[in-house]
Protein backbone atom coordinates (compact mmCIF):
# COMPACT_ATOMS: atom_id res chain seq x y z
CA UNK A 1 0.00 0.00 0.00
CA UNK A 2 1.54 3.39 -1.07
CA UNK A 3 0.94 6.03 2.02
CA UNK A 4 -0.40 8.84 -1.31
CA UNK A 5 -2.86 7.79 -3.31
CA UNK A 6 -3.38 10.41 -6.94
CA UNK A 7 -5.63 10.24 -9.41
CA UNK A 8 -4.52 10.53 -13.35
CA UNK A 9 -7.57 12.27 -15.17
CA UNK A 10 -7.61 12.72 -18.66
CA UNK A 11 -9.42 16.09 -19.71
CA UNK A 12 -11.01 16.73 -23.09
CA UNK A 13 -9.87 19.56 -24.51
CA UNK A 14 -11.27 22.63 -22.92
CA UNK A 15 -11.72 25.86 -25.62
CA UNK A 16 -11.73 29.15 -22.88
CA UNK A 17 -14.03 32.20 -24.21
CA UNK A 18 -11.62 34.72 -23.63
CA UNK A 19 -7.83 34.00 -23.42
CA UNK A 20 -6.83 37.30 -21.98
CA UNK A 21 -9.25 36.24 -19.00
CA UNK A 22 -7.00 33.50 -18.34
CA UNK A 23 -3.55 35.74 -18.76
CA UNK A 24 -4.26 38.40 -16.22
CA UNK A 25 -1.74 38.65 -13.73
CA UNK A 26 -2.52 37.73 -10.04
CA UNK A 27 -1.15 39.12 -7.08
CA UNK A 28 1.07 37.56 -5.19
CA UNK A 29 1.41 35.80 -1.57
CA UNK A 30 1.97 38.00 1.11
CA UNK A 31 5.91 36.95 2.33
CA UNK A 32 6.19 35.71 5.79
CA UNK A 33 10.21 35.80 5.95
CA UNK A 34 12.65 37.96 5.49
CA UNK A 35 15.21 36.64 3.31
CA UNK A 36 18.44 35.82 5.48
CA UNK A 37 21.18 35.64 2.03
CA UNK A 38 22.56 39.30 1.11
CA UNK A 39 24.30 38.09 -1.65
CA UNK A 40 25.13 41.05 -3.81
CA UNK A 41 21.99 40.83 -6.51
CA UNK A 42 20.22 44.03 -7.66
CA UNK A 43 18.11 44.92 -10.87
CA UNK A 44 21.41 45.63 -12.41
CA UNK A 45 22.15 41.94 -12.43
CA UNK A 46 19.31 41.23 -15.17
CA UNK A 47 19.83 43.17 -17.93
CA UNK A 48 19.76 42.63 -21.90
CA UNK A 49 17.71 40.01 -23.31
CA UNK A 50 17.29 36.73 -22.26
CA UNK A 51 15.41 33.56 -23.37
CA UNK A 52 12.67 32.10 -21.25
CA UNK A 53 10.91 29.06 -20.42
CA UNK A 54 7.83 27.26 -18.42
CA UNK A 55 6.20 24.04 -19.05
CA UNK A 56 3.40 22.87 -16.29
CA UNK A 57 -0.40 23.55 -15.88
CA UNK A 58 -3.20 25.69 -16.13
CA UNK A 59 -4.63 26.66 -12.42
CA UNK A 60 -8.20 25.86 -13.67
CA UNK A 61 -8.53 22.05 -14.97
CA UNK A 62 -4.98 20.66 -14.84
CA UNK A 63 -3.91 20.46 -18.22
CA UNK A 64 -0.98 21.00 -20.26
CA UNK A 65 0.29 24.29 -20.74
CA UNK A 66 3.65 26.01 -21.70
CA UNK A 67 5.31 28.96 -22.87
CA UNK A 68 9.10 30.41 -23.99
CA UNK A 69 10.02 33.59 -25.47
CA UNK A 70 12.16 36.38 -25.69
CA UNK A 71 11.80 40.08 -23.08
CA UNK A 72 14.56 42.69 -22.95
CA UNK A 73 15.63 44.23 -19.30
CA UNK A 74 16.93 47.34 -18.66
CA UNK A 75 19.17 46.57 -16.16
CA UNK A 76 21.13 49.63 -16.24
CA UNK A 77 20.72 52.11 -13.74
CA UNK A 78 18.76 49.41 -12.15
CA UNK A 79 15.26 50.82 -12.97
CA UNK A 80 13.88 47.53 -13.28
CA UNK A 81 12.17 47.79 -16.71
CA UNK A 82 11.10 45.52 -19.81
CA UNK A 83 11.03 46.98 -22.53
CA UNK A 84 10.03 44.73 -25.44
CA UNK A 85 10.36 40.96 -26.48
CA UNK A 86 8.12 38.50 -27.82
CA UNK A 87 5.94 35.41 -26.20
CA UNK A 88 4.41 32.02 -27.24
CA UNK A 89 1.76 30.14 -25.26
CA UNK A 90 -0.02 27.28 -25.86
CA UNK A 91 -1.91 25.24 -23.56
CA UNK A 92 -5.07 22.83 -24.12
CA UNK A 93 -7.18 25.65 -21.98
CA UNK A 94 -6.63 27.98 -24.78
CA UNK A 95 -8.64 28.31 -28.01
CA UNK A 96 -4.96 28.15 -30.34
CA UNK A 97 -1.33 28.87 -29.49
CA UNK A 98 -0.38 32.77 -28.66
CA UNK A 99 2.51 33.93 -30.48
CA UNK A 100 2.59 37.69 -29.53
CA UNK A 101 4.56 41.18 -28.86
CA UNK A 102 6.00 41.88 -25.00
CA UNK A 103 4.74 45.46 -24.80
CA UNK A 104 5.71 46.68 -21.74
CA UNK A 105 6.85 45.58 -18.10
CA UNK A 106 8.43 45.38 -15.17
CA UNK A 107 11.11 43.22 -12.72
CA UNK A 108 12.62 43.31 -9.44
CA UNK A 109 15.78 41.65 -8.60
CA UNK A 110 16.33 41.00 -4.35
CA UNK A 111 19.55 40.64 -2.66
CA UNK A 112 19.40 37.09 -2.81
CA UNK A 113 19.21 36.71 -5.95
CA UNK A 114 15.51 35.64 -6.25
CA UNK A 115 13.22 38.08 -8.39
CA UNK A 116 9.90 38.47 -10.19
CA UNK A 117 9.91 39.84 -13.72
CA UNK A 118 5.67 40.45 -15.02
CA UNK A 119 5.55 40.73 -18.79
CA UNK A 120 2.82 42.51 -20.59
CA UNK A 121 1.57 41.76 -23.80
CA UNK A 122 -1.58 42.51 -26.03
CA UNK A 123 -5.34 40.94 -23.59
CA UNK A 124 -2.93 40.01 -20.34
CA UNK A 125 0.22 39.13 -18.73
CA UNK A 126 2.23 36.35 -17.19
CA UNK A 127 4.40 37.18 -14.11
CA UNK A 128 7.65 35.04 -14.05
CA UNK A 129 9.85 34.21 -10.49
CA UNK A 130 13.55 33.59 -10.83
CA UNK A 131 16.72 33.17 -9.09
CA UNK A 132 19.91 33.74 -10.97
CA UNK A 133 23.38 33.14 -11.15
CA UNK A 134 25.67 35.53 -10.89
CA UNK A 135 27.48 37.16 -14.22
CA UNK A 136 30.77 37.04 -14.81
CA UNK A 137 32.21 40.17 -12.98
CA UNK A 138 30.04 38.93 -9.55
CA UNK A 139 26.21 39.36 -8.46
CA UNK A 140 26.35 43.03 -9.60
CA UNK A 141 26.86 42.38 -13.20
CA UNK A 142 24.24 40.67 -15.73
CA UNK A 143 23.54 37.24 -15.12
CA UNK A 144 23.87 34.76 -17.66
CA UNK A 145 21.68 32.47 -16.20
CA UNK A 146 18.86 31.48 -13.93
CA UNK A 147 15.96 29.42 -12.86
CA UNK A 148 12.09 30.26 -13.42
CA UNK A 149 8.75 28.97 -12.40
CA UNK A 150 5.26 30.88 -13.53
CA UNK A 151 4.07 32.56 -10.60
CA UNK A 152 0.75 33.82 -11.25
CA UNK A 153 -2.95 32.71 -10.20
CA UNK A 154 -3.49 31.18 -13.40
CA UNK A 155 -0.72 28.31 -13.81
CA UNK A 156 2.13 27.14 -12.82
CA UNK A 157 5.42 25.53 -14.70
CA UNK A 158 9.06 25.64 -14.04
CA UNK A 159 11.90 26.56 -16.89
CA UNK A 160 14.80 28.74 -17.13
CA UNK A 161 15.95 32.05 -18.45
CA UNK A 162 19.30 32.63 -20.45
CA UNK A 163 20.97 35.51 -21.58
CA UNK A 164 20.76 35.85 -25.38
CA UNK A 165 23.85 35.77 -27.04
CA UNK A 166 24.92 35.81 -31.00
CA UNK A 167 25.79 32.83 -33.59
CA UNK A 168 24.01 31.05 -36.36
CA UNK A 169 22.84 27.51 -36.23
CA UNK A 170 25.15 25.06 -37.43
CA UNK A 171 25.87 21.31 -37.42
CA UNK A 172 23.63 18.60 -35.97
CA UNK A 173 21.77 19.14 -32.37
CA UNK A 174 19.79 16.98 -30.39
CA UNK A 175 17.09 17.32 -28.42
CA UNK A 176 14.25 16.35 -25.38
CA UNK A 177 10.80 17.46 -25.97
CA UNK A 178 7.86 16.18 -23.50
CA UNK A 179 4.43 17.50 -23.38
CA UNK A 180 0.98 15.61 -23.65
CA UNK A 181 -1.87 15.14 -26.28
CA UNK A 182 -5.18 16.97 -25.95
CA UNK A 183 -6.35 13.83 -23.81
CA UNK A 184 -3.65 14.25 -21.61
CA UNK A 185 -1.45 11.71 -22.32
CA UNK A 186 1.83 11.59 -21.66
CA UNK A 187 3.91 12.62 -25.00
CA UNK A 188 7.52 12.50 -25.13
CA UNK A 189 10.34 12.60 -27.57
CA UNK A 190 13.87 13.22 -28.20
CA UNK A 191 16.47 12.66 -30.96
CA UNK A 192 18.75 14.50 -33.04
CA UNK A 193 18.69 16.54 -36.54
CA UNK A 194 21.09 18.24 -39.11
CA UNK A 195 20.04 22.28 -38.53
CA UNK A 196 20.69 22.23 -42.39
CA UNK A 197 24.00 24.51 -42.47
CA UNK A 198 26.83 23.11 -44.18
CA UNK A 199 28.53 20.19 -41.63
CA UNK A 200 31.57 18.66 -43.09
CA UNK A 201 31.81 16.15 -40.19
CA UNK A 202 28.97 14.60 -41.16
CA UNK A 203 29.81 10.79 -41.53
CA UNK A 204 28.90 8.89 -44.57
CA UNK A 205 25.76 7.16 -44.41
CA UNK A 206 24.68 8.82 -41.38
CA UNK A 207 20.67 9.68 -41.66
CA UNK A 208 19.90 13.95 -41.44
CA UNK A 209 18.01 13.00 -38.36
CA UNK A 210 16.85 10.17 -35.49
CA UNK A 211 14.00 10.07 -33.27
CA UNK A 212 12.21 8.01 -30.66
CA UNK A 213 9.06 8.79 -29.28
CA UNK A 214 6.90 7.70 -26.22
CA UNK A 215 3.44 8.61 -26.15
CA UNK A 216 1.39 7.33 -23.12
CA UNK A 217 3.59 4.47 -22.43
CA UNK A 218 3.45 2.93 -26.05
CA UNK A 219 5.72 2.75 -28.95
CA UNK A 220 3.21 1.11 -31.49
CA UNK A 221 5.03 0.29 -34.83
CA UNK A 222 8.62 0.32 -33.79
CA UNK A 223 8.37 4.07 -32.64
CA UNK A 224 12.10 3.91 -32.09
CA UNK A 225 15.28 4.81 -34.41
CA UNK A 226 12.80 6.42 -36.58
CA UNK A 227 14.73 9.16 -39.21
CA UNK A 228 14.32 12.36 -38.48
CA UNK A 229 14.16 15.18 -41.23
CA UNK A 230 13.81 18.56 -40.06
CA UNK A 231 13.37 22.32 -41.60
CA UNK A 232 14.97 24.64 -39.09
CA UNK A 233 14.54 28.75 -39.98
CA UNK A 234 16.03 31.59 -38.24
CA UNK A 235 14.27 34.59 -37.10
CA UNK A 236 12.98 35.77 -33.63
CA UNK A 237 11.01 33.43 -33.30
CA UNK A 238 12.45 30.95 -35.65
CA UNK A 239 11.14 27.91 -36.78
CA UNK A 240 11.08 24.54 -37.42
CA UNK A 241 9.40 21.20 -38.83
CA UNK A 242 10.16 17.81 -38.03
CA UNK A 243 9.25 14.94 -39.33
CA UNK A 244 9.38 11.75 -38.26
CA UNK A 245 9.28 8.49 -40.81
CA UNK A 246 9.93 4.75 -40.43
CA UNK A 247 10.11 2.55 -43.69
CA UNK A 248 9.62 5.76 -46.12
CA UNK A 249 6.01 6.37 -44.51
CA UNK A 250 5.77 9.46 -41.96
CA UNK A 251 4.86 8.80 -38.56
CA UNK A 252 4.58 12.31 -37.20
CA UNK A 253 5.08 15.72 -38.13
CA UNK A 254 5.56 18.34 -35.99
CA UNK A 255 5.45 22.60 -36.39
CA UNK A 256 7.47 24.70 -33.69
CA UNK A 257 8.76 28.13 -32.99
CA UNK A 258 12.20 28.60 -31.89
CA UNK A 259 14.20 30.55 -30.21
CA UNK A 260 18.14 30.58 -30.26
CA UNK A 261 20.16 31.04 -27.07
CA UNK A 262 23.15 30.54 -28.73
CA UNK A 263 24.52 28.69 -31.27
CA UNK A 264 25.01 25.37 -28.97
CA UNK A 265 21.35 25.78 -26.93
CA UNK A 266 17.89 26.26 -28.74
CA UNK A 267 14.72 26.68 -26.69
CA UNK A 268 11.75 24.39 -28.53
CA UNK A 269 7.54 25.87 -28.16
CA UNK A 270 5.26 23.33 -30.73
CA UNK A 271 2.55 25.41 -32.61
CA UNK A 272 0.19 22.44 -33.15
CA UNK A 273 -3.07 21.79 -30.92
CA UNK A 274 -3.34 17.88 -31.38
CA UNK A 275 -0.31 17.65 -29.34
CA UNK A 276 2.07 19.99 -27.41
CA UNK A 277 5.59 19.11 -26.69
CA UNK A 278 8.49 21.95 -25.77
CA UNK A 279 12.43 21.63 -24.63
CA UNK A 280 15.99 22.27 -25.57
CA UNK A 281 18.35 21.30 -28.22
CA UNK A 282 22.13 21.67 -27.46
CA UNK A 283 25.25 20.62 -29.49
CA UNK A 284 25.00 17.10 -30.55
CA UNK A 285 28.12 14.68 -28.74
CA UNK A 286 28.88 11.46 -30.29
CA UNK A 287 29.89 9.61 -27.39
CA UNK A 288 29.63 8.44 -23.50
CA UNK A 289 32.97 9.08 -22.02
CA UNK A 290 34.23 6.92 -18.96
CA UNK A 291 32.87 8.67 -15.54
CA UNK A 292 30.20 8.94 -13.28
CA UNK A 293 26.75 10.66 -14.35
CA UNK A 294 23.89 11.82 -11.84
CA UNK A 295 20.42 11.36 -13.49
CA UNK A 296 16.88 12.12 -12.78
CA UNK A 297 13.74 11.28 -14.55
CA UNK A 298 9.88 10.99 -14.04
CA UNK A 299 6.93 8.90 -15.74
CA UNK A 300 4.73 6.74 -14.47
CA UNK A 301 3.96 3.39 -12.80
CA UNK A 302 2.50 0.46 -13.75
CA UNK A 303 -0.85 1.11 -11.04
CA UNK A 304 -4.11 0.92 -12.23
CA UNK A 305 -4.75 4.30 -12.48
CA UNK A 306 -1.23 4.73 -13.40
CA UNK A 307 0.81 6.50 -10.49
CA UNK A 308 3.26 9.51 -11.22
CA UNK A 309 7.21 8.53 -9.70
CA UNK A 310 10.88 9.87 -10.01
CA UNK A 311 13.78 8.33 -10.27
CA UNK A 312 17.63 9.78 -9.65
CA UNK A 313 21.01 8.81 -8.80
CA UNK A 314 24.16 7.95 -10.34
CA UNK A 315 25.92 5.29 -13.14
CA UNK A 316 29.18 4.97 -14.20
CA UNK A 317 29.99 4.90 -17.94
CA UNK A 318 33.33 2.78 -18.97
CA UNK A 319 33.98 4.46 -22.07
CA UNK A 320 33.49 1.48 -23.77
CA UNK A 321 29.99 -0.10 -23.57
CA UNK A 322 29.13 -1.07 -20.00
CA UNK A 323 27.73 0.73 -17.67
CA UNK A 324 28.30 -0.29 -13.39
CA UNK A 325 27.96 0.99 -9.87
CA UNK A 326 24.79 2.00 -10.64
CA UNK A 327 22.61 4.11 -7.73
CA UNK A 328 18.64 4.52 -7.84
CA UNK A 329 16.26 6.37 -5.50
CA UNK A 330 12.49 6.67 -6.30
CA UNK A 331 9.50 8.06 -5.20
CA UNK A 332 6.67 6.15 -6.62
CA UNK A 333 3.70 8.15 -5.74
CA UNK A 334 5.01 8.64 -2.19
CA UNK A 335 6.91 5.45 -1.61
CA UNK A 336 10.44 5.54 -1.08
CA UNK A 337 12.99 2.98 -2.51
CA UNK A 338 16.40 2.35 -3.22
CA UNK A 339 18.32 0.02 -5.64
CA UNK A 340 21.91 -0.09 -6.08
CA UNK A 341 24.77 -1.89 -7.48
CA UNK A 342 23.07 -2.09 -10.68
CA UNK A 343 24.87 -2.38 -13.98
CA UNK A 344 24.11 -2.39 -17.78
CA UNK A 345 25.17 -1.42 -21.36
CA UNK A 346 24.96 0.96 -24.51
CA UNK A 347 25.16 -0.04 -28.25
CA UNK A 348 27.56 1.73 -30.86
CA UNK A 349 26.79 4.78 -31.63
CA UNK A 350 24.74 5.79 -34.88
CA UNK A 351 24.08 9.12 -35.47
CA UNK A 352 24.94 10.73 -32.00
CA UNK A 353 21.83 8.04 -30.99
CA UNK A 354 22.45 4.85 -28.56
CA UNK A 355 20.45 2.31 -26.45
CA UNK A 356 21.47 2.32 -23.05
CA UNK A 357 19.99 -0.58 -21.13
CA UNK A 358 20.30 -0.14 -17.43
CA UNK A 359 19.75 -3.94 -15.77
CA UNK A 360 18.06 -4.67 -12.42
CA UNK A 361 16.53 -1.19 -12.02
CA UNK A 362 13.08 -0.20 -10.33
CA UNK A 363 10.72 1.10 -12.88
CA UNK A 364 7.08 1.35 -11.83
CA UNK A 365 6.15 -2.70 -11.82
CA UNK A 366 5.30 -2.96 -7.25
CA UNK A 367 8.34 -5.14 -5.93
CA UNK A 368 9.97 -6.02 -9.77
CA UNK A 369 13.37 -5.28 -10.28
CA UNK A 370 13.70 -4.85 -14.32
CA UNK A 371 16.07 -4.49 -17.00
CA UNK A 372 14.80 -1.13 -19.45
CA UNK A 373 16.35 0.27 -22.87
CA UNK A 374 16.51 3.87 -23.01
CA UNK A 375 17.02 6.12 -26.20
CA UNK A 376 19.85 7.91 -25.57
CA UNK A 377 21.47 11.32 -27.16
CA UNK A 378 24.60 13.13 -25.17
CA UNK A 379 24.82 16.48 -25.95
CA UNK A 380 26.56 19.52 -24.57
CA UNK A 381 23.65 20.17 -22.09
CA UNK A 382 23.88 16.71 -21.12
CA UNK A 383 22.16 13.42 -22.00
CA UNK A 384 18.43 12.92 -22.97
CA UNK A 385 17.19 9.66 -22.02
CA UNK A 386 13.69 8.27 -22.83
CA UNK A 387 12.08 5.03 -22.53
CA UNK A 388 11.62 2.34 -25.11
CA UNK A 389 11.12 -0.88 -23.69
CA UNK A 390 12.57 -3.65 -22.10
CA UNK A 391 14.68 -6.75 -23.58
CA UNK A 392 12.45 -9.12 -25.94
CA UNK A 393 9.75 -7.55 -25.00
CA UNK A 394 9.14 -4.66 -27.36
CA UNK A 395 7.16 -2.65 -25.04
CA UNK A 396 8.05 -0.40 -21.92
CA UNK A 397 8.89 -1.85 -18.88
CA UNK A 398 6.62 1.11 -16.99
CA UNK A 399 4.25 3.12 -18.52
CA UNK A 400 6.71 5.81 -19.92
CA UNK A 401 10.07 7.09 -18.28
CA UNK A 402 12.60 10.03 -19.39
CA UNK A 403 14.92 12.29 -18.31
CA UNK A 404 18.75 13.27 -18.56
CA UNK A 405 21.61 12.75 -17.24
CA UNK A 406 25.10 14.79 -16.49
CA UNK A 407 28.38 14.37 -16.40
CA UNK A 408 29.44 14.63 -12.35
CA UNK A 409 33.15 15.46 -13.40
CA UNK A 410 35.21 16.10 -10.04
CA UNK A 411 32.98 17.14 -7.15
CA UNK A 412 32.81 17.31 -3.12
CA UNK A 413 30.90 18.39 -0.49
CA UNK A 414 28.13 21.29 -0.58
CA UNK A 415 30.33 24.74 -0.71
CA UNK A 416 29.44 27.45 2.07
CA UNK A 417 27.66 29.66 -0.50
CA UNK A 418 25.01 30.29 -1.94
CA UNK A 419 22.08 28.04 -4.20
CA UNK A 420 19.88 28.99 -6.07
CA UNK A 421 17.03 25.94 -6.45
CA UNK A 422 13.86 25.10 -8.36
CA UNK A 423 11.48 22.13 -8.09
CA UNK A 424 8.65 20.42 -10.10
CA UNK A 425 6.62 18.48 -8.24
CA UNK A 426 2.78 16.76 -7.83
CA UNK A 427 0.93 16.39 -4.60
CA UNK A 428 -2.83 14.33 -4.37
CA UNK A 429 -4.34 17.53 -6.14
CA UNK A 430 -1.66 19.58 -7.81
CA UNK A 431 1.09 20.47 -9.53
CA UNK A 432 3.60 22.63 -7.48
CA UNK A 433 6.56 25.00 -8.81
CA UNK A 434 9.21 26.31 -6.65
CA UNK A 435 11.78 28.44 -6.30
CA UNK A 436 14.61 29.06 -3.50
CA UNK A 437 18.17 30.00 -2.84
CA UNK A 438 19.60 29.21 0.56
CA UNK A 439 22.93 29.48 1.66
CA UNK A 440 25.02 26.21 3.35
CA UNK A 441 27.65 26.90 6.80
CA UNK A 442 29.89 24.89 7.45
CA UNK A 443 28.11 23.17 10.32
CA UNK A 444 26.08 21.82 7.40
CA UNK A 445 23.12 23.92 8.40
CA UNK A 446 21.37 25.30 5.42
CA UNK A 447 18.62 28.58 5.27
CA UNK A 448 17.35 30.64 3.02
CA UNK A 449 13.49 31.50 1.14
CA UNK A 450 11.24 29.93 -0.64
CA UNK A 451 8.79 30.75 -3.61
CA UNK A 452 5.96 28.44 -4.06
CA UNK A 453 3.05 28.00 -6.74
CA UNK A 454 1.31 25.06 -5.91
CA UNK A 455 -1.50 25.00 -8.27
CA UNK A 456 -2.24 29.11 -8.42
CA UNK A 457 -1.96 28.97 -4.44
CA UNK A 458 0.89 31.22 -4.24
CA UNK A 459 3.49 32.07 -1.14
CA UNK A 460 6.52 34.29 -1.14
CA UNK A 461 9.59 34.28 0.79
CA UNK A 462 8.81 31.05 2.89
CA UNK A 463 11.65 29.64 5.31
CA UNK A 464 13.64 27.26 3.61
CA UNK A 465 16.19 25.75 6.07
CA UNK A 466 17.41 22.39 7.58
CA UNK A 467 20.48 20.24 7.64
CA UNK A 468 22.45 18.66 4.69
CA UNK A 469 24.15 15.44 5.37
CA UNK A 470 26.67 13.67 2.77
CA UNK A 471 26.88 9.90 1.95
CA UNK A 472 30.00 9.00 2.93
CA UNK A 473 30.15 5.94 0.68
CA UNK A 474 29.69 8.65 -2.87
CA UNK A 475 31.24 11.76 -3.51
CA UNK A 476 28.39 14.51 -4.36
CA UNK A 477 25.83 12.25 -3.08
CA UNK A 478 23.76 13.55 0.41
CA UNK A 479 20.11 14.24 1.88
CA UNK A 480 18.16 17.73 2.92
CA UNK A 481 16.33 17.41 6.03
CA UNK A 482 13.76 20.30 6.05
CA UNK A 483 13.13 22.03 9.59
CA UNK A 484 11.07 24.43 8.93
CA UNK A 485 8.23 22.14 6.82
CA UNK A 486 9.10 22.34 3.13
CA UNK A 487 10.47 19.98 1.12
CA UNK A 488 12.89 16.84 2.01
CA UNK A 489 15.59 15.48 -0.55
CA UNK A 490 18.73 13.94 -1.80
CA UNK A 491 20.94 15.96 -3.99
CA UNK A 492 23.46 14.60 -6.44
CA UNK A 493 25.96 16.24 -7.54
CA UNK A 494 27.33 17.34 -11.17
CA UNK A 495 29.24 19.84 -13.81
CA UNK A 496 32.12 19.93 -10.77
CA UNK A 497 29.98 20.56 -8.48
CA UNK A 498 28.05 23.70 -9.55
CA UNK A 499 25.09 21.77 -10.74
CA UNK A 500 23.21 19.04 -8.00
CA UNK A 501 19.96 17.51 -9.60
CA UNK A 502 17.42 16.84 -6.46
CA UNK A 503 14.53 14.05 -5.79
CA UNK A 504 12.16 15.15 -3.28
CA UNK A 505 11.84 12.23 -0.90
CA UNK A 506 8.29 13.36 1.09
CA UNK A 507 5.07 10.75 1.30
CA UNK A 508 2.78 13.64 0.36
CA UNK A 509 4.17 15.00 -3.11
CA UNK A 510 7.05 13.87 -5.14
CA UNK A 511 9.38 16.39 -7.16
CA UNK A 512 12.41 16.62 -9.18
CA UNK A 513 14.81 19.86 -9.83
CA UNK A 514 18.15 21.12 -9.23
CA UNK A 515 20.10 23.97 -7.56
CA UNK A 516 22.82 26.25 -8.62
CA UNK A 517 25.94 27.32 -7.10
CA UNK A 518 24.99 30.63 -7.11
CA UNK A 519 29.12 32.14 -7.85
CA UNK A 520 28.80 29.89 -10.90
CA UNK A 521 28.18 31.89 -14.52
CA UNK A 522 27.43 28.03 -16.37
CA UNK A 523 25.71 27.94 -19.30
CA UNK A 524 22.20 26.43 -18.77
CA UNK A 525 21.71 22.43 -18.76
CA UNK A 526 18.78 20.27 -19.13
CA UNK A 527 16.01 20.46 -16.93
CA UNK A 528 13.45 17.71 -15.74
CA UNK A 529 9.76 18.25 -15.53
CA UNK A 530 6.34 16.61 -14.50
CA UNK A 531 4.38 16.35 -17.91
CA UNK A 532 1.14 14.63 -16.88
CA UNK A 533 -0.23 15.64 -13.43
CA UNK A 534 -2.10 13.92 -11.71
CA UNK A 535 -5.54 15.68 -9.66
CA UNK A 536 -8.31 14.80 -7.58
CA UNK A 537 -11.76 15.43 -8.29
CA UNK A 538 -11.90 17.85 -5.18
CA UNK A 539 -9.60 20.78 -6.04
CA UNK A 540 -7.93 22.48 -3.75
CA UNK A 541 -7.55 19.61 -0.98
CA UNK A 542 -4.70 17.75 -0.02
CA UNK A 543 -2.32 20.36 -0.70
CA UNK A 544 1.12 20.87 0.55
CA UNK A 545 0.91 23.06 4.20
CA UNK A 546 3.61 25.92 3.94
Amino acid sequence: MKPLHFTTCRHALLALAAIAGLFLTAGCGSSSHTPPNQQGFGNGSLSGTYVFSSSGVDSNVGLFLTMAGTFTANGTGGTGGITGGMIDINGFSLTGPISTAITSGSYNVGSDGRGQAVLNFSGGSVTLDFVLNAGSGGASTPSSHGLVTEFDGNGTGSGTLDLQGSGSLTGFYSFGLTGATSLNSSLSMVGTFDSGAADLSKPAGVPAGLADINSGGDVPGGLAGLTLVATVAGGSPGSATLVASSGGSTVATYNFHVYTIDSTHLKFIETDTAQIMAGDAFTQQTSLPQGVYAYTMTGLDTESPPEPMALAGFFTSDGSSGINTGLEDYNDAGSIGQVTGFGGSFTPFSGGRTELTLNGIYNGVSGVSSNVIFAAYPSSGGIQLLEIGSPGSGSPGGLITGGFALSQGSVGTLAAQGYGLNLSAVNSQSEEDDIAEFVVNSSNAYNGAEDINDDGTLTSAARFDGTVTSNSAAPGYGAAASSSGQINFNYYLANGGSTALILETDTNQLGVGSFDLQSSSAASSMQSHFTVVPRASAKGAGKRGQ
